[in-house]
């Protein structure tokens, strides 16, 4: 028996009409793109945000992720960015700060797609800049290291002499004084956030001088942990809490960004329509974390740090004078002060840092 034509054209009009149904059902209410300079697997910089934007795709029904790592600072990213706009992301989150000029071009020529960059500088209607305000926060860290020290003697690995990483190294040294008097911080300059030869040069350097503890600020701190542990000193981590897993036996604590409720509210005005580009810097319990501490830490120490950390968030700031740099010269007088929206404008270290800012 055969099925009358407009009974079969009814049919079809139907399956159709319940494949496009089930197509938009599956449709993703947002595709967010992210652009790493390096890799998602580096126990620093570009993990935090990996594991922040998975958090984000696993909490919103939805949301899908679409991603590109070791994507250099150059015309590439702007490429990169231009194929997730062509592939439908809406929100697109340009993680290096080498990323920003291309992020702006982008951006200018699709209004409709927000973009959050982490740095400073200018917003606008569909860009917004971010950052976790890590250099107070750092202040804690000197204790851990201060109390921990047997040497007196403590490290830091920077990429770049940036203001940013100045003020990291000025509050770890002025924490550091705060418990332990004797303590010095030496500096070592690699010229570059990701150069693995010379962070494991500057590790044994920093060791071989006699510091015990050495800290850093580089994209990825596995190479420097590992350097570490390998010579038996102790560390303290940066940008993930997950770089802990590296030092078993040195690791005292660290910094990690935490990135995952901002990501939400971001994605969340994105999807109904209410972004508006914003400047938005946070500490210690809004972007920025402690980690958990080493085995090796004596409840003492840690108690003095978590107390460091609560003095912070209630409105503590080392950079308030009077300070004197490593030259004798007085750079803050009595009373003024280095606010969060100054960090990058550092040119000097602190008293008791051992090392030239140029």
């Amino acid at each position: 028996m055969k099925m009358p034509l407009r009974i079969l054209a009814g049919l079809c009009v139907l399956a159709l009409g319940l494949a496009a149904t089930r197509a938009q059902a599956e449709a993703p209410r947002l595709i967010i793109g992210a652009v790493y300079v390096g890799s998602t697997n580096d126990y620093g910089y570009n993990k935090s945000f990996h594991d922040a934007l998975a958090q984000v795709a696993r909490e919103l029904p939805g949301v899908k992720v679409i991603e590109a790592e070791n994507v250099p600072e150059s015309a590439d990213a702007e490429r990169v960015m231009e194929g997730m706009v062509q592939q439908g992301a809406k929100l697109i989150f340009p993680t290096s700060f080498g990323h920003k000029d291309f992020a702006r071009k982008v951006a200018k020529r699709h209004r409709d797609v927000a973009f959050e960059h982490p740095g400073d500088g200018n917003t606008e209607k569909n860009f917004g800049v971010f950052f976790g305000s890590t250099q107070i926060a750092w202040y804690a860290m000197g204790v851990s290291a201060g109390k921990m020290t047997r040497t007196h003697k403590l490290g830091f690995v920077i990429g770049m002499p940036i203001g940013y990483a100045l003020g990291n190294v000025n509050a770890f040294q002025m924490g550091a004084r705060s418990v332990n008097p004797k303590a010095k911080t030496v500096v070592v300059v690699t010229g570059g956030w990701s150069d693995k030869a010379k962070e494991a040069g500057a590790a044994n350097a920093l060791l071989d001088q006699g510091c015990d503890v050495v800290a850093m600020h580089v994209d990825s701190p596995a190479t420097i942990i590992q350097t570490v542990e390998a010579r038996g000193g102790m560390s303290i981590g940066f940008q993930s809490t997950e770089a802990r897993a590296l030092a078993p036996k040195g690791w005292i604590t660290g910094l990690g960004f935490t990135w995952t409720p901002f990501f939400l509210e971001v994605a969340k005005n994105v999807m109904a329509g209410k972004f508006r580009g914003e400047a938005v810097y946070q500490g210690l319990g809004g972007m920025v974390a402690i980690a958990p501490f080493g085995p090796s830490v004596p409840a003492d120490v840690q108690k003095l740090v978590n107390d460091a950390a609560t003095k912070i968030k209630k409105g503590f700031n080392p950079f308030t004078g009077p300070i004197t740099d490593n030259t004798g010269s007085v750079v803050l007088p009595p009373g003024a002060s280095i606010g969060n929206d100054q960090m990058g404008n550092f040119n000097w270290y602190v008293e008791g840092v051992i090392g030239k800012v140029r």
